[in-house]
């Protein structure tokens, strides 16, 4: 790892770390702890945008190179305007920096698990980055938070433990936890197969595939609609990023024999996500369902590990998911905070009512369902051009009417904004600064935009990884 992206991340933990207790001591307010953070956030990236040259250290457990700066640059991006989302509709509450303090360690995790190159590194930082999102999960303290925290937190342990069971009997067979080890000592047999299923199910735990999808809606719905923004754009962003360097790095020995059960899962999952997305009423559990489908999607490019536009299709739906699945719930939690909106009935009319933010969901719901010139759209291109040089047309047509069926549930949310008459009459929040809010959403709209047009860094990035396999 280059020393520059280390201090970078510590700088962002320091800053996790150190803003609660800054807090305690002197009770700092919501602004001068957005302020503080901010400040972190901008020294961190800083320092990764300039990580290519340098001192390396840790080379042994994580690595940086272009696919590690690009994500970590878009998840930092993501991750502050998401601080700046909670610091304005959140800013009342007295525990709001410690909520801040853990969304920005568990980012450090996140920006550790795109770099790891050993599953010692892996599993730390896995670990580092979902260890405060379960006191996130419970930040409200209510009935329903409760449910999901103990949810998360169960399946959050089942999934590790399950990857420990398979990371275990690689150790077995090989004697180390390294990827280039790994890749060199490995073999085709049962057991090597059936440890690299278990490690598998860990992942796909992590990123609500099926059948491990079950607990999502539940705590993407039981929690805030901010910590779900979290939950599932920039931590599944960066769990995909882990997931692409264990198959293409650690498990080439065996990657051909995974090539059907990636299809399989990707075809299950986004069919049953989009099925129960289309049948909900809470918008909170349509986006949560539909995140399940985008799981499914990603799942695709793995399916067609053989071909090297496969790590494209990846790398490209991570960032465009990073940014649209993020943006969507905060702008789900800025309707809930104005307005109360909670199910469709009570988007009724909001596009009148809130125009702007209505402008800016509706963008992100685009990019969502694949429309150009989203983001969404170039890394689905991607995604389905993969499975047709892998040969599994079959599997990108599946996506393909997966994709046109999602369109529904989007345009249903864009029906009942614009086309219908308001049903909630007075704001729940009136704030006066309350168009502030619309800046991070409007920085990730135009990341969104731009990364649908401009394709050069992705492919440059994707580029670079692909140069150090052997295709």
């Amino acid at each position: 790892m280059n020393i520059n992206f280390l201090a970078g991340i510590l700088i962002l933990a320091l800053t996790g770390t150190f803003l609660p207790v800054i807090n305690r001591i002197f009770r700092i307010s919501g602004n001068l702890g957005a302020i503080i953070s901010s400040i972190g956030y901008v020294l961190a990236s800083f320092l990764i945008l300039f990580s290519g040259e340098g001192t390396k250290v840790l080379t042994s457990f994580f690595v940086t190179d272009s696919v590690a700066q690009l994500i970590g640059l878009f998840i930092l991006v993501a991750s502050w305007m998401t601080m700046l989302v909670i610091y304005w509709t959140t800013n009342k509450d007295k525990f709001v920096n410690e909520l801040i303090g853990a969304l920005i360690i568990s980012t450090a995790g996140a920006l550790f698990l795109i770099s790891s190159t050993n599953f010692i590194s892996l599993i730390i930082s896995m670990e580092l980055m979902a260890m405060p999102t379960y006191l996130m999960v419970l930040f409200t303290f209510s009935d329903k938070s409760i449910e999901a925290g103990i949810k998360y937190f169960f399946n959050g342990a089942l999934a590790i433990g399950t990857m420990l069971f398979g990371i275990s009997l690689f150790y077995g067979f090989t004697g180390s936890f390294d990827f280039n080890v790994l890749s060199r000592e490995l073999f085709k047999d049962p057991l090597v197969l059936l440890a690299t299923i278990f490690i598998l199910a860990g992942f796909a735990f992590k990123i609500t595939a099926f059948p491990f999808h079950f607990w999502g809606a539940d705590v993407y719905d039981g929690t805030c609609p901010k910590i779900a923004a979290i939950l599932t754009g920039i931590s599944k962003s960066a769990v995909f990023i882990a997931l692409m360097r264990v198959i293409y790095e650690a498990l080439p020995p065996i990657s051909e024999n995974l090539t059907f059960i990636f299809a399989l899962i990707s075809a299950t999952t986004m069919t049953v996500g989009n099925l129960l997305a289309l049948a909900q009423k809470r918008v909170s559990r349509i986006l949560a369902y539909s995140s399940v489908a985008h799981a499914g999607y990603t799942l695709i490019a793995f399916a067609a590990l053989s071909v090297p536009i496969s790590v494209t299709g990846i790398l490209y739906h991570s960032v465009a998911y990073i940014f649209m699945k993020t943006a969507a719930f905060l702008c789900f939690a800025v309707f809930l905070y104005l307005w109360g909106a909670k199910t469709m009935d009570d988007y009724k009319g909001l596009g009148k009512r809130e125009p702007l933010l209505a402008a800016l969901f509706l963008i992100f719901l685009f990019s969502l369902a694949g429309v150009p010139p989203m983001a969404g759209f170039i890394s689905k291109v991607f995604v389905f051009t993969a499975a047709v040089n892998a040969g599994m047309v079959w599997l990108a047509v599946i996506g393909l009417l997966n994709s046109a069926f999602s369109v529904a549930y989007y345009i249903w949310i864009a029906k009942q904004m614009y086309f219908e008459e308001p049903k909630i009459e007075k704001p729940l929040n009136n704030p006066p600064d309350k168009n502030l809010i619309l800046i991070p959403l409007t920085i990730m709209a135009i990341f969104l935009i731009i990364f649908g047009i401009w394709i050069n860094p992705v492919i440059n990035a994707s580029a670079d990884f692909i140069s150090k396999l052997d295709f």
